[in-house]
């Protein structure tokens, strides 16, 4: 009976196999170590590794107060994937940084330069990381600074890893200058990754708004409301 069973279970898994895509390809073990005191565990493959070097070196070119290094950590190896990623998942994370240039008020003819950097991500089942705002001096707001801590994070991922889009809310931990009126709030993110180097054909895409609640809603900000990313990378997954 129990060779049968073992049997039964070897065969369903074959054909469970034979329905599932197979891939397999290198990946490699990397830690992004931040300023922040934080850091990351991963095992990437190619295209994402592409993109998360693109997005740590936009994060230490952001003038938003984080820097972080990417260590890869052993030899890439080979490894065999079942199936396609889950498609919607509370998780994931979030890498990069970059600059938008935002209406200013009170009729939005003429606008400013505003800058973010965002590492988010879950580690030993807690979200951790940061997310931080600048707008430099000499513009038609005041120039300020905002620091925060993610409370939630939910990622849509497409099945090419390219077009994915996440949802933050982060809690405002520090401000200064143009961000004084968020002091103590919540903040609302979303993000749209199209790409390492920021995009080729389409280019990322970010938003930020006050926010309520310790998670967001997809889709709130929505992304009819994004902002192209002029200089910069994120990377969702």
């Amino acid at each position: 009976m129990k060779r049968t069973l073992i049997s039964f279970l070897a065969t369903f898994g074959l054909l469970l196999g034979m329905s599932l895509p197979v891939s397999a390809g290198l990946e490699t073990p990397v830690r992004i170590d931040c300023s922040d005191g934080d850091s990351i565990d991963l095992t990437v493959d190619a295209d994402t590794l592409t993109a998360l070097t693109s997005s740590v070196a936009a994060i230490n070119a952001s003038d938003t107060d984080l820097t972080c290094s990417l260590v890869q950590l052993a030899a890439p190896s080979l490894a065999v994937s079942f199936g396609s990623r889950a498609y919607a998942a509370e998780g994931g994370y979030v890498i990069g940084a970059g600059t938008v240039e935002v209406g200013c008020p009170p009729d939005f003819s003429t606008t400013f330069i505003g800058s973010f950097s965002v590492k988010i991500h879950t580690k030993n089942g807690t979200l951790r990381g940061s997310a931080n705002l600048r707008v430099g001096s000499g513009q038609c707001v005041a120039a300020g600074k905002l620091s925060s801590k993610p409370t939630c994070l939910v990622s849509v991922a497409s099945p090419t890893g390219t077009g994915s889009r996440a949802w933050a809310n982060s809690f405002v931990t520090s401000v200064s200058g143009f961000f004084t009126r968020n002091s103590g709030s919540t903040i609302g993110w979303g993000f749209e990754d199209n790409g390492p180097n920021g995009g080729t054909v389409v280019k990322d895409r970010w938003r930020v708004v006050e926010h309520q609640g310790s998670c967001p809603l997809v889709g709130d900000p929505s992304p009819n409301d994004f902002y192209t990313i002029k200089t910069g990378d994120v990377t969702v997954r």
